[in-house]
């Protein structure tokens, strides 16, 4: 039987201590590929806990593709890449929003946020108007640096971070980073936001699609086709809901460490918004070799109409960053990133944030009571509804996927058809639905 000593006058909650000490216990090899672990009843008894503690870190260590749970026999360990067992790098320092959403009007903090833009109006006139650097003001990617640390585990300093007006700026971004003299291939999910793969041709840029598989996405594929900067969401992959497991991810870093002209862009767009368990890690943290360039944007979690995004730069990158952008000027008004740096600081972000959460359970509930009310629903799988604000039905139906739709509109749903995020669909029926919260 484990035994773990816990501490139950921390702050940190009981099933993240387990979830940790489980998770560590994995990477240093004291629990081996295809272990079995405890069941949920003897665990909680023998370390002095409820059973749904357990089963909240069995659940989050499922989620990030450490154990399996297989039905009638328990829960077991996974076999993790030999890049994960012995090893806990740490960090040195030297997104698609599709679905429209009602509640930004209703729960956005208008008051707050007027207050401490007046505030910045009558204390730091100095600054409002003078130009920032190209990355941005400081005060916003110090902020933003913290929050980071605090919230997604990234050690990165201001420096490494850089201001955009939304995401797809910043994708242009790496266009003309990476197509300046080089012939580089992009390659992004398959189904995926159509958004990412146009701006990157647009630019002429050859850009495939790699199959997103039940654990991210296809690295048979990925080495089939050889591209040079992988474009991925691997926390939630939209529309999906996938979530690329641990051993994936070392897999995906030791792929780009193999060539200096590979990196990785994670596009981590809704990580704020993980209704269940604690939030995924982010790639970025556990890279050790300057591989991963980490996206995301306030744009999803504040309102779509605040386009400020950013970035975080390898330390490795930042010369060359400097080198072939630093002329341009950032795009955001400075009225708008100290506003929001206060915004952060202030601790108003991560009570927002809270009450989004919250809300979106909430709505998360009412959907899925409303589900049961109709036999459509019947037999049907859900999946992708512990993180983002969607879920994902798949229904036992021969129904064409348009049939489905009409009908479940018909009946008061808001839904898509997941078809519609494939490159190319020819005419074939996925039977799935999209449904917002």
């Amino acid at each position: 039987m484990i035994t773990y000593e816990l501490d139950k006058k921390s702050s940190e909650p009981l099933y993240v201590q387990i979830y940790t000490k489980i998770k560590e216990d994995m990477e240093s090899g004291a629990i081996r590929s295809d272990e079995k672990l405890p069941s949920k009843r003897n665990f909680a008894s023998n370390l002095g806990v409820s059973v749904i503690t357990i089963e909240n870190a069995y659940n989050q260590l499922i989620a990030e593709g450490y154990i399996r749970s297989v039905p009638h026999k328990g829960y077991f360990a996974e076999k993790l890449s030999a890049n994960i067992v012995g090893k806990s790098p740490e960090k040195k320092i030297s997104t698609p929003a599709v679905i429209e959403n009602d509640a930004e009007n209703r729960l956005f903090p208008f008051t707050i946020w007027a207050k401490l833009m007046r505030e910045e109006l009558s204390s730091n006139q100095s600054n409002l108007l003078k130009k920032p650097t190209f990355e941005g003001v400081y005060e916003l990617r110090e902020a933003i640096s913290h929050h980071l640390k605090q919230f997604r585990n990234i050690t990165a300093s201001p420096e490494q971070i850089i201001i955009g007006a939304g995401s797809e700026y910043l994708y242009m971004l790496m266009n003309i980073l990476f197509s300046v003299g080089r012939n580089y291939t992009f390659a992004v999910e398959e189904p995926g936001y159509s958004k990412i793969a146009e701006i990157y041709a647009n630019y002429g840029i050859k850009c495939e699609r790699i199959p997103v598989l039940d654990d991210g996405i296809d690295t048979d594929y990925l080495k089939k086709i050889d591209p040079n900067i992988i474009h991925i969401s691997p926390s939630h992959h939209f529309p999906t809901g996938v979530i690329t497991s641990v051993s994936k991810r070392y897999s995906l870093l030791e792929w780009a460490s193999s060539s200096e002209d590979r990196f990785i862009i994670e596009d981590d767009y809704d990580s704020e918004f993980r209704l269940s368990g604690k939030p995924i890690p982010s790639m970025y943290s556990i890279d050790v070799m300057d591989k991963v360039i980490y996206m995301n944007t306030f744009s999803k979690s504040l309102a779509s109409t605040i386009r400020i995004s950013y970035m975080v730069l390898p330390q490795t990158f930042l010369h060359k960053y400097r080198e072939k952008l630093g002329f341009c000027s950032c795009p955001v008004s400075t009225f708008e990133q100290y506003t929001l740096a206060r915004f952060i600081d202030g601790g108003y972000f991560e009570k927002h944030i809270n009450r989004m959460r919250a809300h979106y359970k909430k709505c998360r509930s009412e959907l899925f009571g409303k589900m049961k009310k109709f036999d459509i629903f019947k037999n049907s799988v859900i999946s992708g509804e512990n993180s983002g604000l969607h879920c994902i039905v798949e229904f036992q139906s021969d129904l064409h996927d348009e049939e489905l739709l009409e009908q479940v509109s018909a009946l008061g749903f808001k839904a898509m058809m997941i078809k519609n995020f494939y490159h190319e669909t020819v005419g074939q029926d996925y039977h799935t639905l999209i449904f917002p919260y």
